[in-house]
């Protein structure tokens, strides 16, 4: 881990000035370097800046057996005077929508309905997903765990979410809209 942000200090002034010439092949080049100290971890770096600095998202891309890692990594980043280090994707408090493959999901599009499992300190989900069909449940169910990322952030939706039920929203009387989960969390 320690040679990642040895790596990354020696880069850094490149990455905090990405344009588009070179964008594509300095993102490779760092997930290629994350991808070292696990293949699972992934990262966003924030197009805007926030307080003068970019915003550098370390994630376990949804891979539980990996949090750890990126606690790890987070927990030994030095300080960087243009960068934010960020553990796990964040919640959100602006609607996201999320394009995967074919499909473009929002927080409009999710529903839900949940029950509290107090023995293990979990939250059971069931996910009414407009236009969710068996022929493209696996765009949907990957979109939808990412769009659930910005809900409650990464490291809610892999540590206190239980189970997960995928169905057609059809009007169900009882689902409440996704973002509703934020008061859980």
């Amino acid at each position: 881990m320690a040679a990642f942000w040895e790596w990354f200090a020696d880069n850094k002034e490149v990455y905090s000035r990405l344009d588009e010439s070179s964008r594509s092949k300095l993102l490779n080049q760092l997930e290629k370097k994350l991808h070292k100290v696990n293949k699972h971890l992934a990262f966003e770096l924030s197009e805007r800046l926030i307080n003068d600095k970019r915003q550098f998202i370390i994630s376990a891309d949804g891979m539980v057996e990996a949090f750890d890692d990126v606690i790890d990594l987070v927990g030994q980043a030095p300080e960087f005077e243009s960068f934010t280090i960020i553990a796990f994707r964040q919640r959100q408090d602006e609607e996201v929508s999320i394009e995967y493959g074919d499909i473009k999901l929002a927080w409009e599009d999710i529903f839900c309905t949940f029950e509290k499992d107090n023995a293990n300190d979990e939250v059971n989900l069931i996910l009414y997903i407009k236009g969710f069909t068996e022929e493209n449940e696996d765009e949907f169910i990957s979109a939808s765990f990412i769009l659930l990322d910005t809900v409650i952030g990464e490291y809610n939706a892999g540590m206190r979410i239980g189970e997960i039920e995928f169905i057609s929203y059809e009007g169900q009387a009882d689902a409440r809209p996704v973002k509703d989960l934020q008061s859980l969390f």
